[in-house]
């Protein structure tokens, strides 16, 4: 019998399995620890609109102060968790334990850094949390001279934002093409020519020697030596799952905390939930880790309630969305391990693009931009059950075709 719940990670995942806990009738005590002072907070923002807009710190919390009393959380906050000790409890900085039965790890991804000369100078930046994203919309108001080092979905959507800013704004990109391989070549290639339509200057295969400066940053060199005039340097070169507290409890891990099904690690008495867990996908037939918003929501969701009995599973379709240079960029499923590729429209044309991938006979993801409406067709269809493509394949590509009842033509085949 659980009577005492302590949650790692006061992010999205942290916040939903409070409140979902409270919601499905547990009453016993849950604590909620974090190594931030802020109450759990939303992140995608944090690459787009609050670089560049009035959003206030408050407009970013999950739930309000008022909530989390209410539900008569204890909540530990400013405190980082240095041990898990599985059916005594949390161990915090400073040595006190936060008593708990049971324990949800929701310590999700810790940015990658580069070992370059220079790295640790003021001005370098991870959009990783608050103070990193108020740092960047500082120095944008300043005028500086900004330059973002990776192509993946932060790297690509702050040089977007800032740009749309009218910052000026290098892309720095290890590859030939933004958001690899999440995107596929075509889509990136379309990416690409908005990045630079939009003042970006974007250099291919460009790698760091070292990162100039003083008392702050003020250029990048090369390792061609070129050298980039810069007041901020963005690092996006990719994150980690932050597995520490894993490792020490001894948790089996493979890139990342391996679950079942409901989010149960190997230890009967830890969860892992959202960014840091490797579960079983059934409609993908291996298992999967997932850094989007709404896996963290539904992965917590699904993990709180099976710690009161309930026998739901989770078996969610990856799905994320950005917005850059004006454009919804939505990807659902796993379009980059496809081996076939139908495309609907046009990403320039009014109605934008669908890029539809498959393999081994079957819908596997789509990449969108500006086509929402399908998009979501297509990630329906996905969480009803596998897709094989049957008949005329070439339907997928007509724009004229009605995808809704094509893919549940194919789904019941």
């Amino acid at each position: 019998m659980t009577d005492s719940v302590a949650v790692v990670g006061a992010g999205l995942a942290g916040a939903t399995i409070v409140r979902t806990l409270r919601e499905r009738g547990f009453t016993g005590r849950v604590s909620l620890i974090g190594d931030e002072v802020h109450l759990p907070y939303e992140r995608p923002m944090l690459s787009k609109e609050f670089l560049t807009t009035g959003v206030t710190r408050d407009a970013l919390q999950v739930r309000p102060m008022a909530q989390y009393e209410a539900d008569e959380i204890e909540l530990v906050l400013g405190r980082r968790a240095i041990r898990v000790l599985p059916g005594v409890g949390v161990q915090i900085e400073g040595g006190a334990v936060v008593p708990a039965d049971h324990v949800f790890l929701c310590t999700g991804v810790r940015p990658r850094s580069l070992p370059v000369r220079g790295s640790e100078l003021p001005g370098v930046i991870s959009i990783r949390n608050l103070e990193d994203a108020e740092a960047l919309r500082e120095a944008v108001a300043r005028g500086d001279r900004t330059v973002v080092v990776g192509e993946g979905f932060i790297g690509s959507e702050v040089a977007a934002t800032l740009a749309g800013r009218g910052a000026d704004v290098t892309l720095l990109m290890g590859g030939e093409l933004p958001m690899q391989p999440a995107m596929g070549p075509e889509a990136g290639a379309w990416l690409l020519a908005e990045h630079r339509k939009s003042g970006i200057a974007v250099r291919e295969r460009s790698s760091i020697r070292s990162i100039g400066g003083g008392n702050r940053a003020e250029s990048v060199e090369l390792t061609d030596g070129t050298v980039i005039r810069a007041g901020s340097v963005v690092m996006a070169v990719g994150c980690e799952p932050n597995v520490d507290l894993a490792i020490d409890t001894g948790l089996v891990l493979d890139d990342g905390v391996l679950v079942d099904s409901r989010g149960l690690t190997s230890s009967a008495r830890v969860h892992a939930v959202g960014d840091i867990a490797r579960f079983p996908s059934a409609t993908f037939g291996r298992t999967l880790r997932v850094e989007h918003w709404q896996h963290a929501q539904q992965h917590a969701q699904v993990a709180a309630a099976a710690l009161v009995g309930d026998g739901d599973i989770y078996d969610g379709v990856p799905w994320a969305w950005s917005v850059q240079h004006g454009h919804r960029i939505e990807i659902a499923g796993l379009p980059w391990a496809g081996d076939t590729t139908w495309r609907r429209g046009d990403p320039n044309g009014p109605d934008g693009a669908l890029w539809i991938s498959g393999r081994a006979g079957r819908i596997i993801g789509a990449v969108s931009v500006n086509r929402r409406r399908e998009l979501r067709a297509v990630l329906r269809a996905l969480r009803r059950a596998p897709v094989v493509v049957v008949g005329d394949a070439g339907e997928l590509a007509d724009s004229d075709s009605d995808l809704r009842m094509l893919l549940d033509a194919m789904a019941s085949a």
